[in-house]
């Protein structure tokens, strides 16, 4: 398992779950649910990875601080293959991608959102 957090500020913060589930819900790579909460959101995608041969989950936690700010925590795991459940990296590598995509989708004209590490 692997755990990835980033902080995202802005006055659209409040839309990033919405368009971060579009986005990858249009790749059509897998499954992608969405769950909306008060205050929180969480959005779960699960792939195929074919370097270990197994399916991967990742969790996006986006848990709203306050009206500007959100902490993003990405938890990637499952998808060990054989007897001692390796992931040849598939987890950090999940994790590091989703990471990639919220920031890039967080700098897009749309957002104009601001991500720290």
């Amino acid at each position: 398992m692997h755990k990835r957090e980033l902080t995202v500020h802005g006055p659209a913060v409040d839309e990033l779950p919405g368009a971060l589930y579009s986005e990858l819900k249009a790749e059509r790579k897998g499954s992608v649910e969405l769950y909306e909460g008060d205050g929180f959101d969480v959005v779960v995608v699960e792939r195929y990875y074919l370097r270990n041969n197994s399916d991967q989950q990742a969790t996006v936690l986006l848990d709203r601080l306050d009206e500007e700010t959100s902490l993003v925590t990405i938890l990637s795991g499952g998808g060990g293959a054989g007897l001692l459940q390796f992931s040849m990296g598939s987890h950090q590598a999940q994790a590091g991608k989703l990471a990639n995509r919220i920031a890039e989708l967080c700098e897009s004209e749309e957002l104009s959102l601001r991500v720290t590490d």
